[in-house]
């Protein structure tokens, strides 16, 4: 069978928790170049009681998978993160009904380009998710398409990013959280002194606030 964007035949991981329905869910989304595989152990790190779904970046750009396109001048394909987080809600709201977790309660965890997924997939599909956790993220769109203002009132987002990390320059960070802040959501920013990597020590403090 081949697979769509949001159908179960898209290549995934399931690895469900002790009490399926019970337990929160993460979405985990890996970076450029990475699979579903990618973020396993950084999902069980945030939360070893949680079901973990992790799903394929479909993009393929010369072999490597991706959620969405970057273009050479730093740009994304906005018109393609849209798309993106439509199949990913849709690919969430079927693999609930097939898993039996929580649909609503639910964490996008993302690296890069699935960090910028989670970002906007929160924005552009703000009922699919509880919060999300974005590691070396930035601001996807110049403009974000809604086509109404969500309301991300009670909302949890943790960003964190590196300071010399040129994929994520401050100012777009600072916009990012003006406009998740904006919208009613709850924002927490880390930053530590490296680049475009993942801190252990922003894992281990979110790990212990998400729980």
């Amino acid at each position: 069978m081949a697979s769509s964007a949001s159908d179960l035949a898209r290549p995934h991981v399931w690895r469900p928790a002790n009490d399926v329905a019970a337990a929160k869910t993460l979405l985990l989304l890996h970076g450029s170049g990475a699979d579903e595989f990618d973020l396993l152990p950084l999902g069980k790190a945030l939360d070893p009681t949680a079901n973990l779904l992790s799903p394929r970046g479909l993009v393929r750009v010369e072999g490597a998978n991706r959620f969405f396109m970057r273009y050479e001048d730093g740009s994304f394909d906005e018109a393609g993160i849209v798309r993106n987080s439509a199949d990913l809600a849709e690919f969430l709201w079927v693999a609930s009904g097939e898993y039996g977790f929580d649909p609503d309660n639910v964490y996008a965890v993302g690296f890069s380009n699935g960090a910028n997924a989670a970002g906007a997939m929160l924005l552009l599909q703000p009922d699919s998710l509880q919060g999300i956790v974005a590691f070396g993220t930035t601001k996807s769109f110049e403009k974000t398409p809604f086509k109404k203002l969500p309301s991300l009132v009670g909302k949890r987002v943790w960003i964190a990013n590196g300071e010399q990390d040129h994929y994520s320059p401050p100012e777009r960070t600072e916009a990012m959280i003006q406009e998740f802040e904006g919208l009613g959501a709850k924002v927490e920013l880390l930053m530590h002194p490296g680049g475009h990597t993942i801190a252990g020590e922003h894992v281990q403090q979110i790990a212990r606030q998400l729980s």
